[in-house]
């Protein structure tokens, strides 16, 4: 029980420094006045570019095609 407890927390502690550094690379690449034209970038504020970035990495490929897919 006590390994797969570390098992568990090392993972999203792993999982969580990829997301970060991730949304940091991304807010600081899309940030610029190029990409405010849409109104819809996700990435000039950290906050929103941690979200954008869990939902490409985590939730996204669990959805494709417009349909969840089953996971066995």
């Amino acid at each position: 029980m006590l390994n797969t407890k570390g098992s568990v927390v090392s993972f999203l502690s792993l999982f969580g420094l990829i997301i970060l550094a991730f949304a940091h690379s991304l807010h600081l690449l899309l940030r610029s006045e190029i990409f405010q034209d849409s109104g819809t970038n996700m990435f000039i504020q950290p906050g929103s570019a941690i979200l954008a970035t869990y939902y490409m990495m985590g939730i996204q490929p669990l959805f494709q095609n417009g349909s969840q897919m089953k996971i066995l």
